[in-house]
């Protein structure tokens, strides 16, 4: 036979496959399957005259009954354009599927439909994606559609991507640019942590939490996925000398004080400078005690979390005090990532989703580092129980609402 279908691929071989491919992506790596310990997770190939040809990392979740589904994030891995090797894939992830009672296997593959900067976005889309399409779905695959919105699928499907360069710097924005010079002024200190960074970088996580009044991760979680990921991990925190900022500008408010006292009345000018000088310093100084006595000599503003898989990046978690937000540092924050990401030999820094509209906050925020627009192909489901698959829909759809409501 032709193609042989491997139930238990070693982690360390599905690695090795799918980091030197063109479709490598941090959520198919094998250790992603550990960090979602909620699931339980396998790894099932295909060869070919022994040689791994296709690969995929499946997460397995339980539903009610006894039922299953199976999610593959960004897989499988494997040659789209193989048609042969498509059918016997999706034919042999059917057959599995069943002993385990799975009900169906929702897919997303790492396959860009389209790529353009935000200034040249566009709705082409390239041309071997209908075909790949049409393939799928002949194999039984259910297309969920060309989705704008972020969380119309599990992952979104419009990333923010930069690419390394020769001078990274050079590509930023007028106001990125801006910013980092902010950082540096106020004197924040941006550095690289590992375990030792959790619980700060947990709580600038939490302080997003309220301002949006969302849920994300809580510090256990991050320290799995650091401890998981090791030395390919990296928490960079951006941290605020509120002691050392507070004496230097109370040394120049003071400065200032003497400066206008010593003004002649007549130089109008200069007095007009100096007054506007006094008034600012004098609400940073107020500001600045208030917050050295909440939050000590250093305050933790803001934070981002990057893991290296193969030749690729992605920023998964970042975070801020809003109570800082004019000091800029999630600028900063990003931008060490990227870095860092970059000097480990890193083909991109995925700065990860954005809506498909290309607008709000988030878009904004990310087009400051001018990064190219990697839309995916999107989601499939393979319904493994036909007669099944429609009425898990339903329930699926009706406890979607339920949540939204409360």
């Amino acid at each position: 036979m032709q193609y042989q279908f491997i139930e238990q691929v070693d982690a360390k071989e599905h690695d090795a496959f799918v980091s030197n491919h063109e479709l490598c992506n941090l959520l198919q790596s094998s250790s992603w399957g550990l960090v979602k310990e909620n699931w339980k997770h396998v790894i099932v190939g295909v060869t070919k005259q022994k040689e791994l040809v296709a690969s995929c990392m499946i997460l397995i979740k339980p539903l009610p009954l006894g039922f299953s589904m199976f999610y593959i994030p960004r897989g499988p891995v494997l040659d789209y354009t193989d048609s042969a090797l498509v059918a016997f894939l999706m034919k042999e992830l059917r057959r599995y599927a069943k002993k385990f009672r799975c009900l169906f296997i929702t897919f997303d593959p790492a396959v860009h439909c389209n790529d353009y900067t935000i200034k040249e976005a566009n709705e082409n889309h390239y041309e071997h994606i209908d075909a790949m399409i049409q393939m799928l779905q002949e194999q039984g695959a259910v297309f969920k559609g060309f989705t704008k919105h972020i969380d119309d699928t599990i992952q979104p499907r419009y990333h923010a991507n930069v690419y390394t360069c020769e001078n990274l710097e050079a590509t930023l924005s007028k106001s990125c640019r801006k910013a980092l010079q902010t950082v540096q002024k106020k004197m924040i200190e941006v550095s690289p942590y590992h375990m030792d960074g959790v619980e700060d970088f947990a709580k600038v996580m939490h302080c997003t939490e309220e301002r949006k009044n969302i849920h994300l991760r809580d510090q256990e979680y991050f320290q799995r996925l650091m401890e998981i990921y090791g030395e390919d991990a990296v928490i960079y925190l951006a941290k605020l000398p509120l002691r050392k900022l507070y004496e230097d500008t109370k040394r120049r408010y003071e400065q200032n004080e003497k400066d206008l006292e010593e003004c002649p009345e007549n130089a109008k000018k200069k007095r007009f400078t100096l007054e506007e000088l006094h008034a600012s310093l004098s609400r940073e100084v107020k500001e600045l005690q208030e917050n050295l006595e909440r939050d000590g000599d250093i305050a933790v503003v803001s934070g981002a979390l990057c893991v290296k898989f193969g030749p690729t990046a992605e920023i998964l978690y970042a975070g801020m005090d809003e109570r800082y937000k004019r000091y800029m540092a999630p600028y900063a924050s990003f931008y060490k990532c990227m870095i860092w990401s970059f000097e480990k030999g890193c083909r991109w820094s995925n700065m990860g989703g954005i809506e498909g509209s290309l607008k709000g906050g988030l878009t904004k925020f990310k087009a400051n580092y001018n990064p190219t627009i990697n839309e995916f192909v999107g989601e499939f489901d393979l319904p493994v129980y036909k007669s099944l698959y429609a009425l898990s829909q339903w329930a699926m759809k009706q406890r979607k609402k339920a949540l939204q409501k409360k």
